[in-house]
Protein backbone atom coordinates (compact mmCIF):
# COMPACT_ATOMS: atom_id res chain seq x y z
CA UNK A 1 0.00 0.00 0.00
CA UNK A 2 1.53 3.39 -0.79
CA UNK A 3 1.71 5.97 1.57
CA UNK A 4 -0.18 9.53 1.24
CA UNK A 5 3.27 10.70 1.01
CA UNK A 6 4.48 8.65 -1.46
CA UNK A 7 1.52 9.48 -3.42
CA UNK A 8 2.38 13.20 -3.45
CA UNK A 9 6.06 12.43 -3.67
CA UNK A 10 5.42 11.41 -7.62
CA UNK A 11 3.93 14.15 -8.16
CA UNK A 12 6.87 17.02 -7.32
CA UNK A 13 10.07 17.30 -8.45
CA UNK A 14 13.11 15.93 -6.17
CA UNK A 15 14.57 19.03 -5.92
CA UNK A 16 12.01 20.91 -3.85
CA UNK A 17 12.09 17.79 -1.22
CA UNK A 18 13.65 18.66 2.18
CA UNK A 19 14.52 16.51 5.25
CA UNK A 20 15.13 19.84 7.32
CA UNK A 21 12.47 22.49 8.05
CA UNK A 22 14.53 25.91 8.61
CA UNK A 23 14.30 29.21 6.66
CA UNK A 24 16.04 32.46 7.69
CA UNK A 25 16.57 32.24 11.48
CA UNK A 26 13.54 29.69 12.24
CA UNK A 27 13.47 26.17 12.19
CA UNK A 28 10.90 23.18 13.09
CA UNK A 29 12.18 20.06 14.39
CA UNK A 30 11.02 16.65 12.84
CA UNK A 31 11.28 14.23 15.62
CA UNK A 32 11.59 10.52 14.48
CA UNK A 33 8.19 9.46 15.02
CA UNK A 34 7.26 11.25 12.01
CA UNK A 35 8.96 9.74 9.72
CA UNK A 36 8.48 8.65 6.57
CA UNK A 37 7.41 12.01 5.78
CA UNK A 38 7.50 14.59 2.84
CA UNK A 39 8.86 18.17 3.06
CA UNK A 40 7.99 20.62 0.31
CA UNK A 41 10.43 23.60 -0.26
CA UNK A 42 7.56 25.71 -1.75
CA UNK A 43 10.82 28.28 -2.63
CA UNK A 44 12.88 25.56 -4.46
CA UNK A 45 13.48 25.25 -7.70
CA UNK A 46 10.69 22.83 -9.17
CA UNK A 47 8.20 23.55 -6.08
CA UNK A 48 4.37 23.20 -6.83
CA UNK A 49 3.23 26.96 -5.87
CA UNK A 50 2.83 29.31 -8.65
CA UNK A 51 6.17 31.12 -9.52
CA UNK A 52 4.15 34.40 -8.56
CA UNK A 53 1.55 35.32 -5.65
CA UNK A 54 1.49 34.12 -2.10
CA UNK A 55 3.03 30.99 -1.10
CA UNK A 56 3.62 29.46 2.30
CA UNK A 57 7.65 28.26 3.03
CA UNK A 58 6.73 24.49 3.52
CA UNK A 59 4.28 21.87 2.89
CA UNK A 60 4.45 18.78 5.53
CA UNK A 61 2.70 15.73 3.98
CA UNK A 62 3.22 12.54 6.86
CA UNK A 63 1.61 9.93 8.87
CA UNK A 64 1.49 9.20 12.54
CA UNK A 65 -0.13 6.71 14.75
CA UNK A 66 -2.47 5.93 11.33
CA UNK A 67 -3.36 9.11 10.89
CA UNK A 68 -2.41 11.43 7.67
CA UNK A 69 -1.29 15.00 8.08
CA UNK A 70 -1.57 17.73 5.74
CA UNK A 71 0.20 20.84 7.23
CA UNK A 72 1.04 24.03 4.79
CA UNK A 73 3.72 26.09 7.30
CA UNK A 74 4.90 29.32 7.24
CA UNK A 75 8.01 30.46 9.39
CA UNK A 76 9.07 33.88 10.77
CA UNK A 77 12.08 34.63 12.57
CA UNK A 78 10.34 37.86 13.86
CA UNK A 79 6.86 38.87 14.99
CA UNK A 80 3.18 36.62 14.01
CA UNK A 81 1.63 38.67 11.87
CA UNK A 82 -1.84 37.71 10.69
CA UNK A 83 -2.53 39.42 7.75
CA UNK A 84 0.79 38.35 6.11
CA UNK A 85 1.02 34.77 7.31
CA UNK A 86 -2.75 33.61 6.79
CA UNK A 87 -3.19 34.18 2.94
CA UNK A 88 0.47 32.35 2.21
CA UNK A 89 -1.31 29.09 4.25
CA UNK A 90 -4.16 29.55 2.06
CA UNK A 91 -1.62 29.40 -1.22
CA UNK A 92 -0.12 26.54 0.41
CA UNK A 93 -3.74 24.95 1.31
CA UNK A 94 -4.46 25.59 -2.34
CA UNK A 95 -1.29 23.42 -3.60
CA UNK A 96 -2.20 20.80 -1.29
CA UNK A 97 -5.58 20.53 -2.58
CA UNK A 98 -4.31 19.87 -5.85
CA UNK A 99 -1.82 17.43 -4.95
CA UNK A 100 -3.35 14.79 -2.49
CA UNK A 101 -5.74 12.51 -4.05
CA UNK A 102 -9.24 13.55 -3.44
CA UNK A 103 -9.65 9.78 -1.48
CA UNK A 104 -7.27 10.07 0.61
CA UNK A 105 -9.01 10.90 4.80
CA UNK A 106 -6.19 13.32 5.91
CA UNK A 107 -5.88 15.42 9.02
CA UNK A 108 -5.12 19.24 8.29
CA UNK A 109 -3.47 21.77 10.24
CA UNK A 110 -1.88 24.90 8.97
CA UNK A 111 0.69 26.35 11.23
CA UNK A 112 3.13 29.41 11.93
CA UNK A 113 6.38 29.03 13.74
CA UNK A 114 7.51 32.70 15.21
CA UNK A 115 10.51 34.01 17.12
CA UNK A 116 9.14 37.76 17.88
CA UNK A 117 6.85 39.47 19.70
CA UNK A 118 2.83 38.06 19.41
CA UNK A 119 0.65 41.28 20.87
CA UNK A 120 -2.97 40.69 22.46
CA UNK A 121 -4.45 41.64 18.73
CA UNK A 122 -2.88 39.57 16.67
CA UNK A 123 -3.29 36.33 19.10
CA UNK A 124 -6.63 37.58 18.36
CA UNK A 125 -6.48 38.34 14.83
CA UNK A 126 -5.30 34.41 14.60
CA UNK A 127 -8.27 32.87 16.41
CA UNK A 128 -11.19 35.14 14.17
CA UNK A 129 -12.95 32.73 12.22
CA UNK A 130 -12.02 35.65 9.16
CA UNK A 131 -8.50 34.00 9.62
CA UNK A 132 -9.44 30.31 9.31
CA UNK A 133 -7.42 28.12 6.39
CA UNK A 134 -10.20 26.15 4.12
CA UNK A 135 -9.16 22.73 2.86
CA UNK A 136 -11.62 20.37 1.18
CA UNK A 137 -14.23 21.62 2.81
CA UNK A 138 -12.91 21.56 6.24
CA UNK A 139 -11.91 25.10 8.12
CA UNK A 140 -8.75 25.43 10.82
CA UNK A 141 -7.36 27.84 12.93
CA UNK A 142 -3.44 28.72 12.26
CA UNK A 143 -1.84 26.46 14.93
CA UNK A 144 0.64 29.41 16.48
CA UNK A 145 4.15 27.77 17.66
CA UNK A 146 7.47 29.36 18.53
CA UNK A 147 10.69 29.11 16.45
CA UNK A 148 12.73 25.68 17.09
CA UNK A 149 9.82 24.00 19.01
CA UNK A 150 8.42 20.58 17.23
CA UNK A 151 6.25 19.91 14.35
CA UNK A 152 4.24 17.48 16.61
CA UNK A 153 3.27 20.41 19.01
CA UNK A 154 1.85 22.02 15.71
CA UNK A 155 -0.03 19.42 14.47
CA UNK A 156 -1.41 19.07 18.14
CA UNK A 157 0.53 15.51 18.60
CA UNK A 158 0.94 14.71 22.48
CA UNK A 159 4.40 14.29 23.55
CA UNK A 160 5.68 11.03 24.26
CA UNK A 161 7.48 10.31 27.63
Amino acid sequence: MTSLADAVRAKVSDRCCVKQCRKEGCKVSLPEELRPFLLIDMDSPGSPAPSQGKRCDYLFIGEYNGANWVAPMELKKGRAVSTNIVPQLRAGAAVADRLVPNNANVCFRPMAAYGGGLTRYELNAFKHKKNKVLFRGQTELVRLIRCGASLTQGLGIPRKT
